[in-house]
């Protein structure tokens, strides 16, 4: 028996994220020359349940949205870049044009977010990425406000900055800021090689809480140690590069292992969004590409699972996808039963269309998709729409199997 667990609302209560968010957004909000704003804790379920989860994406959006406020409050002469600058020192004209705005604070309403995350969610197509549709959105709602030529011109090219390539901490200024409070000013300049924007404590280390319980913990390591059940960490939370790389390599940050650890899985192997960017990197692509939910990951998950091996099922699942034969370390999980714990749609998809791959291939995999969402989150709609189960929390789902 395989489970996959997501992390952030299923293992972990990831009270580090949405506060790292709202902290992110309304940096933002105030480097824009605007009041303190920023998302509640209803909008960033709003943003979940439509499964916009990256708090990458869901940050970028948030602030692409008070960039168009400014534009509608009127007062948009210093938003004016140098473009001969554009495109070799984009990020610098990008952070001097917050500069300028600053400096000139203006009253503006507060964006709807939960109406934008709605917006956006609904034009995301699927397996498309939330910033992307973003950003096709935010350029009509630009091309529809009066401003003079190089204004237009201007915010143009400071949308694309936010939304072009959210997941590129060499160019995504939110991804920047945001990773700047997740895991604090000493750690993002450790791992990333780059001067932090302020001083920061790393939230995740002081604010996210278990949700797996002690005794449920130690059932699914006892079923490990017994080889009944086949345990991994599935997660589009950033993580280390596969165990087998060694080393520590640049950008590659250990959020996943901390709440692994945070729970007391750490014997248990991660297939975090690290793992599949270092593939990506290899074969010429981003790490976006195969992130849930692409099935990439989720298949990778299952074949790590199996057997710990991360490279090899890392490379079999992007083989799948590319329609080559099936191969090991995804052969030896044919016929096990696939529990899957997830608290979103798009994800519980991604591991659907995963076995669904793997079963025309002849794995004769088993699939059983348990939703967790506590009662009355907006995520239990969407989710009793896919999942098998509906469950409050991980442990209730985990007491039903184990």
């Amino acid at each position: 028996m395989i489970l996959l667990f997501d992390v952030d609302g299923v293992l972990v209560q990831n009270f580090a994220y949405s506060a790292a968010l709202q902290n992110t957004v309304a940096y933002f909000a105030r480097r824009l020359g605007l009041s303190e704003m920023t998302l509640t804790q209803d909008d960033i379920e709003v943003f979940e349940s439509q499964s916009i989860t990256v708090e990458w994406d869901s940050g970028a959006i948030s602030v692409a949205a008070l960039l168009i406020e400014r534009l509608q409050a009127g007062v948009a002469s210093p938003l004016v870049l140098n473009h001969s600058a554009l495109p070799l020192d984009a990020e610098q004209a990008f952070w001097e044009a917050l500069d300028r705005l600053a400096a000139g604070r203006v009253s503006a309403r507060r964006p709807n977010f939960s109406a934008i995350a709605r917006r956006v969610g609904e034009a995301t197509p699927p397996g498309g990425l939330p910033s992307q549709a973003a950003l096709t959105l935010f350029l009509e709602d630009l091309d529809g406000l009066a401003l003079p030529g190089d204004v237009h011109q201007s915010a143009a090219s400071l949308l694309h900055l936010l939304l072009a390539d959210c997941y590129n901490i060499d160019h995504a200024p939110v991804m920047q800021i945001f990773q700047n409070y997740a895991i604090g000013h000493v750690e993002y300049e450790q791992y990333y090689g780059l001067s932090p924007r302020f001083t920061s404590e790393a939230l995740l280390e002081k604010l996210d809480r278990p949700h797996l319980t002690l005794a449920m913990r130690d059932r699914v390591l006892f079923g490990r140690d017994a080889q009944e059940t086949y345990p991994v960490i599935y997660t589009a939370r950033p993580s280390l590069a596969p165990v087998e790389v060694g080393g520590q390599l640049r950008g590659y940050t250990p959020e996943a292992e901390i709440a692994r650890r945070l729970v007391g899985l750490d014997s248990i192997p991660v297939a975090g969004f690290g793992k599949v960017d270092w593939l990506a990197r290899q074969v010429g692509l981003i790490g976006a590409d195969l992130v849930k939910p692409s099935p990439v990951q989720s298949m990778a998950a299952i074949g790590i699972a199996r057997t710990g091996l991360e490279v090899e099922s890392l490379k079999a699942a992007l083989a799948v996808e590319r329609g080559d034969h099936l191969r090991y370390p995804l052969t030896a999980c044919a016929g096990e039963t696939v529990h899957v714990f997830e608290d979103s749609v798009s994800s519980l998809r991604a591991v659907t269309r995963a076995v669904e791959k793997l079963n025309r291939q002849g794995l004769n995999l088993k699939l059983i998709r348990h939703g967790i969402a506590p009662p009355g989150s907006p995520k239990q709609a969407s989710l009793e729409k896919i999942a098998d189960a509906l469950h409050d929390s991980v442990n209730d789902g985990l007491l039903g199997i184990l």
